[in-house]
């Protein structure tokens, strides 16, 4: 079950879903496409296999003709060296 911290977290990308592009530019150094809107997406990520994906949040950034760039928030607040493998 998660915590109360890691259902808080999830609510700060609900309510402000530019903060996913945010954190992966200005923490990561990733560079993001310009964009005008960020909007959430489902959170089921599901695969034509019957294993079930299930992300935390999924934000998409959006400019006035579509989607520029998809981000999938996953909060984890603790270390765990096998977690990168887990999905595809």
């Amino acid at each position: 079950m998660p915590s109360q911290l890691h259902e808080v977290l999830i609510e700060l990308f609900h309510h402000r879903p530019a903060l996913a592009a945010e954190l992966l530019t200005t923490s990561l150094g990733v560079t993001v496409p310009t964009y005008q809107h960020a909007r959430l997406e489902s959170c089921e990520l599901t695969d034509l296999a019957p294993t079930e994906y299930r992300a935390d949040t999924v934000v998409v950034l959006t400019d006035n003709t579509g989607p520029v760039f998809a981000i999938i928030v996953e909060i984890q607040l603790g270390r765990d060296s096998d977690k990168r493998w887990s999905w595809p």
